[in-house]
């Protein structure tokens, strides 16, 4: 019965652990040491316990572990920076911008690669994407 305690603390041990850190790794354990509570209670000694721990809790993080970790990725909500906000942005070229151009989005001047063809002062131009510090942009068709 000794055991039975020793496993249920290290259950209830290794979910405290997941909670204050929110890994999603340590839960996997309590599933290794229900298994060996199970174990426990069915008279099966100490080493076949730790065995059965140890290999449950090894199958469970290599399958739980990756799902989770996508499963809640995939759930939170992405902040969008300033500058992705722009991207679709419409806009109109105050001078013609060949490869390279300075444009002024929201009061703030960027560098901008025009990956297109060139655009004339006075077209309509979208912005379409990012790369690194710089905004693409390209003429806005039709």
């Amino acid at each position: 019965m000794v055991e039975v305690i020793i496993w249920i603390i290290v259950a209830i041990g290794v979910i405290a652990i997941d909670v204050v850190t929110s890994s999603f790794i340590f839960m996997w354990f309590s599933i290794g040491a229900l298994v060996a509570i199970i174990l426990s209670l069915l008279g099966l000694s100490i080493l076949w316990q730790i065995i059965a721990f140890l290999i449950v809790s090894v199958i469970t993080i290599s399958i739980g572990y990756p799902w989770a970790k996508k499963k809640f990725k995939a759930d939170v909500n992405q902040v969008l920076t300033m500058e992705q906000t722009y991207i679709g942005r419409e806009m109109v070229a105050t001078e013609d911008m060949e490869e390279t151009s300075k444009i002024k989005v929201s009061g703030i001047y960027w560098t901008a690669y025009n990956k297109g063809q060139t655009i004339k002062k006075g077209e309509k131009y979208t912005i379409t994407g990012i790369e690194g510090n710089k905004l693409i942009v390209s003429l806005k068709e039709g």
